[in-house]
């Protein structure tokens, strides 16, 4: 992914969940997690490139078909959760923050980097989101996290997507960033 990417806010449910829309891409980042994440070939793709990570014994030795299996139903499920969420239909969550939980320890509050995934114990799908306040969140992307760690080169592209929202987002460039109350 090339540095500093020109984007916008694309609005999925107003004041509450937005998500980045690249320059030149005709979805965005969250509309992208789902098809990708609902799409056999793309998904047998991925984890042929990524099979010793998935052979780990974390897995259990799942194979790939089983793997796009479980990523379909896994995705549906985290989808239909942040959507419920978001439109105040959940009976698990009130706010997007009781879902989304900070991505690294230490660092709470305004403009926090935070993770959603689903909620079965092996669940390798996440979500990537900045958020604003207690239920706005901004959508950066997500990935499939098969290792412990951040080092895989996919979800390196994710950290840097969330630096960069984050710096949009403290520069005031855009109309939409009153979104995060920035004077609060």
């Amino acid at each position: 992914m090339a540095e500093n990417r020109k984007f916008k806010l694309e609005g999925l449910i107003p004041d509450i969940l937005y998500s980045v829309k690249y320059d030149g891409e005709k979805k965005n980042e969250f509309e992208k997690l789902f098809n990708n994440w609902g799409d056999p070939y793309w998904l047998n793709k991925f984890f042929k490139a990524n099979l010793t990570d998935l052979k780990c014994d974390a897995w259990g030795g799942i194979d790939i078909e089983r793997a796009i299996r479980d990523t379909r139903a896994q995705a549906k499920d985290v989808q239909k959760t942040i959507l419920n969420i978001a439109n105040g239909e959940s009976n698990d969550f009130k706010y997007l923050s009781d879902y989304f939980k900070p991505l690294t320890n230490g660092k709470i509050g305004k403009f926090e980097w935070d993770k959603g995934k689903g909620l079965l114990n092996h669940n390798w799908l996440r979500i990537y989101a900045i958020r604003c306040s207690k239920n706005t969140f901004v959508i950066t992307g997500g990935g499939i996290k098969l290792t412990r760690d951040m080092s895989p080169t996919h979800l390196q592209e994710e950290l840097l997507k969330l630096k960069q929202a984050e710096e949009f987002l403290r520069s005031g460039d855009d109309d939409q960033i009153d979104l995060c109350n920035l004077n609060d």
